[in-house]
């Protein structure tokens, strides 16, 4: 359990610098944001929910989360594609891996369909344990709309529990798509699914580090967020633009390490099964993951390139 939590944090580490060094990493994910904020201001403070049927405004729910997940999943093959293009030593690009991207989505869209199917029900139990109003009174001004985006909300264990749950699915979702966008393999869930079972410290850890990350970033917005709902300051709606802006680089930032820690892990996981087919022929003991030299994206060496035998 020590090694595992020492690979994951050291892949940790790795994932937090390249996202520093290939600030194009972060592009994809501020494309979606661009599109998913403006949705989540339309259905939170202009959709007329009270006038909608149950099933209408399930129905929306469902079409808002899919649409989620489909661009959310572009995102990820973009990335996917980008590594590729740096692990097989190629200059990297910025507009090739958006078609190779897409293509691979539609490829993903059965997978795609399923984590938006889970994600739904989850949303549905927490809408009925929390029971919470719609909101629908509240007007658009720049702070509660920098309060929807920006996590402003009153913290509680209920919806922490459900938010682990969705983030639980969603990297779920990550680790699989490298079975398609590197291996094509023939039955990409179970191939994510086994990376994460035979790795799971390392990927239970990586959730956590994630997670922590996530905190740190959004920390800013929490810090105004707390000066208006504690103090007499007046904050200007210049300020609140600013937390807006701010919480979007946040929200992509969060989500690129989630993409990257999954794809590194991942990355590591095939070297580690070629290490397991090399020590297998010659009849030697199996290693473990940490016996493996950990592939990184920032060190130089192609390694999606085919083993020379």
């Amino acid at each position: 359990m020590f090694d595992g939590i020492k690979n994951a944090t050291a892949l940790f580490g790795a994932v937090i610098k390249a996202a520093v060094r290939y600030p194009a990493f972060l592009l994809p994910l501020m494309l979606v944001w661009a599109i998913y904020a403006p949705m989540v201001i339309y259905l939170y403070f202009y959709f007329d929910w009270d006038s909608a049927t149950a099933f209408q405004g399930l129905a929306v729910v469902f079409g808002f989360i899919l649409a989620v997940s489909v661009l959310l999943s572009v995102s990820c093959f973009i990335l996917l594609e980008q590594i590729r293009l740096i692990e097989t030593g190629q200059r990297m690009r910025l507009l090739s891996p958006i078609g190779v991207g897409l293509k691979n989505v539609w490829r993903a869209l059965p997978i795609t369909f399923a984590w938006a199917i889970i994600w739904f029900l989850i949303t549905v139990v927490e809408m009925l344990v929390r029971r919470k109003g719609s909101g629908t009174d509240k007007q658009a001004t720049p702070e509660n709309i920098a309060r929807t985006l920006g996590g402003g909300g009153k913290f509680s264990i209920s919806a922490a529990f459900f938010d682990a749950l969705k983030k639980g699915v969603r990297m779920i979702a990550f680790l699989i798509f490298p079975a398609i966008a590197w291996e094509s393999h023939q039955t990409p869930i179970r191939r994510g699914l086994t990376v994460a079972q035979s790795h799971k410290t390392e990927f239970a850890t990586g959730f956590v580090l994630t997670e922590l990350a996530a905190a740190i970033v959004f920390i800013p917005p929490a810090i105004v967020f707390a000066i208006a709902d504690n103090t007499d300051v007046v904050i200007s709606d210049e300020v609140w633009f600013s937390v807006i802006i701010y919480s979007g680089f946040a929200w992509s930032f969060s989500l690129l390490l989630e993409q990257l820690f999954t794809a590194e892990l991942y990355l590591w996981d095939m070297k580690w099964r070629e290490a397991c087919v090399v020590a297998a022929d010659k009849e030697q003991p199996l290693p473990k993951l940490n016996d493996v030299p950990r592939p990184s994206i920032l060190d130089g060496k192609a390694d999606l390139l085919p083993t020379q035998s």
